[in-house]
């Protein structure tokens, strides 16, 4: 009986973790998939730009992922609110992070990440706990003295504040709206609904095996009962 239990909990649980998503390629953890997006508000200071390069806003959507390569439009609004896009492939097992806008997820304190276009490895300096556009998140970030400072969502690794200094210009990028958070606890919903399924499955197929057990037992020894009684001496 309790081998019964026991292997029926065995194989629940290798279809639990067959079933979670697995989303680490070549060490390289992704944290963001198909549909996510995220806005941001665009703050740039210095000589006079002309209307079409001075943005004001600008979205970045998650298209398709594939593997480690990550397929993004980006849209963008300039100050006269004229409109523009433009496609963008990320593959951050080879460092391509366009100026560590999307970088390997689930980096703590302590751990880089590889910006290909500079050949370098860059270290996470800290991390902390804030809210966030309505939510408790972790964000990380890292510098590039004296030119750039980025924020990223930890879980996700998409940067949520920045700060970019040219020899002209100074921008600054802050996440005004996204899915990302809404999406992320759809999920975890859902692991927790699936996961509640499964125990109930574990639980009702342990109780059916046991009275399956105790009716197996109370049987033998009503067997056992008559044999006695039919060997008394008469």
């Amino acid at each position: 009986m309790k081998a019964l239990a026991v292997f029926s909990a065995t194989i629940t649980l290798i279809v639990l973790v067959a079933a979670l998503p697995s989303f680490a390629y070549g060490g390289t953890s992704l944290g963001v998939k198909e549909g996510d997006w995220i806005e941001y508000s665009i703050s740039m200071t210095g000589p006079p730009l002309d209307q079409l390069r001075n943005l004001t806003w600008y979205k970045m959507e998650i298209l398709s992922v594939d593997g480690a390569w990550i397929h993004v439009n980006k849209t963008s609004r300039s100050v006269d609110g004229t409109f523009s896009s433009s496609l963008w492939d990320f593959v951050l097992t080879g460092g391509q992070t366009y100026g560590w806008v999307i970088i390997p997820a689930n980096l703590g304190q302590g751990e880089s990440f590889f910006d290909g276009s500079k050949g370098i490895s860059v270290m996470i300096e800290g991390e902390e706990r804030k809210t966030l556009l309505g939510a408790s998140r972790d964000i990380t970030h890292a510098t590039d003295p004296p030119s750039v400072y980025k924020e990223w969502d930890k879980s996700s690794g998409v940067y949520v504040y920045s700060i970019d200094h040219t020899t002209d210009y100074t921008v600054v990028m802050s996440a005004v709206a996204t899915n990302l958070w809404s999406r992320e606890t759809s999920e975890q919903n859902k692991v927790a609904v699936f996961y509640l399924i499964a125990a109930t499955v574990v639980f009702l197929v342990i109780a059916v095996l046991s009275l399956s057990f105790y009716r197996r037992q109370k049987h033998r020894k009503m067997l056992r009962g008559k044999d006695k009684f039919h060997n008394l001496p008469r």
